[in-house]
């Protein structure tokens, strides 16, 4: 789904997720939330693809789901060909060399009893990766890659700044030699001068190392900056996938046009038009029938709240699913700096 003829390092196959919810005094039975539903997705060898969407969309379910942090309600997910869903604990926990993560909170992420030493070094031991002395000297190794001066090592996580306790997890998520990493909102939480800097850490270390990442974020902005592809979520289902600079110039989902209207405008003298959703998200334990999207969509035709849009190829690498997908858009290219 992506426009290429390469392999896929990851293929992600009909993958869903859903939460079973217990109402009353009896605790019966009601909807699951149906956090993601039917998503198909490839990852590439050396690319950076982004999930966007709005908070509860779940984008994040999928990066937990893949990894097997959660377990899947349906689907698989092939990675290198091998089947993570079909593999048993032992088979995982080896697997998980290969793939990591890096979560939005970079506290709450760190045992707060360990010294920074440990933390990278957890990984290593887990897996039983060299001696002491050489764990040491990856630690030492990690530190100066990701910023940090190796001579902190015996500090614990309290004793640094947030974008300093990120890079701690950055080192411990590389410790291993990992091929993809999928970053959870990895920058979401840190000040935007201090988000920047993050993001050039990954950058360079994507190009240093060869890596992989599948890059959760709610910030349309952050995502120009070092996507490949972005694909959109809404109500567990991806509605557009797109290379990065196609789809900011020209959105084929009407989500995803609302979505680029809202990213704010650079250049003072320089104005577009806000595109204002109307209502709120519906449950996603009661979704509308029809297309997920059209009780808010600005575009809605009769027939879309009666027949599920297919997820679609409209052109090469362009994917979407929508009865009638923007053909220009109304959304001004986006200038982002």
């Amino acid at each position: 789904m992506n426009g290429t003829e390469n392999k896929p390092l990851v293929s992600i196959q009909h993958l869903s997720k859903f939460f079973p919810v217990k109402k009353g005094l009896f605790r019966k039975q009601g909807n699951p939330v149906k956090a993601v539903n039917d998503l198909s997705l490839d990852i590439y060898d050396g690319e950076t693809l982004a999930i966007v969407g709005e908070s509860g969309c779940g984008k994040s379910t999928v990066g937990r789901t893949m990894l097997r942090l959660l377990e899947p309600t349906a689907g698989k997910v092939l990675y290198e060909d091998k089947d993570l869903f079909a593999l048993n604990g032992e088979q995982m926990r080896q697997m998980r060399q290969h793939m990591q993560i890096i979560f939005q909170d970079p506290f709450g992420s760190l045992n707060p009893r360990l010294r920074v030493k440990d933390i990278i070094a957890e990984p290593l031991v887990a897996h039983k990766v060299g001696s002491r002395s050489e764990r040491m000297k990856r630690v030492k190794e990690l530190m100066e890659v990701v910023g940090l001066n190796a001579e902190q090592a015996d500090r614990y996580p309290h004793e640094f700044s947030g974008g300093q306790r990120q890079r701690i997890s950055i080192a411990r998520a590389l410790s291993l030699n990992p091929k993809l990493i999928v970053c959870d909102e990895a920058v979401s939480a840190l000040d935007v001068s201090i988000q920047s800097q993050v993001l050039n850490l990954l950058e360079d270390l994507q190009q240093q190392f060869g890596l992989t990442y599948l890059f959760i974020s709610h910030n349309l902005s952050v995502v120009h900056h070092l996507a490949d592809r972005v694909g959109v979520m809404y109500l567990g289902k991806l509605v557009e996938l797109s290379g990065v600079e196609e789809l900011y110039r020209r959105p084929a989902h009407p989500y995803t046009e609302a979505l680029l209207s809202a990213i704010p405008e650079p250049r003072p003298e320089h104005r577009r038009d806000r595109i204002v959703l109307q209502g709120d998200v519906p449950s996603p334990a009661n979704p509308p029938s029809g297309c997920p999207f059209h009780v808010r969509c600005p575009h809605a035709q009769p027939d879309c709240g009666q027949n599920v849009p297919e997820f679609r190829e409209i052109a090469p690498g362009r994917w979407v699913a929508c009865h009638y997908p923007l053909t220009t858009g109304s959304v001004e290219a986006v200038h982002i700096q």
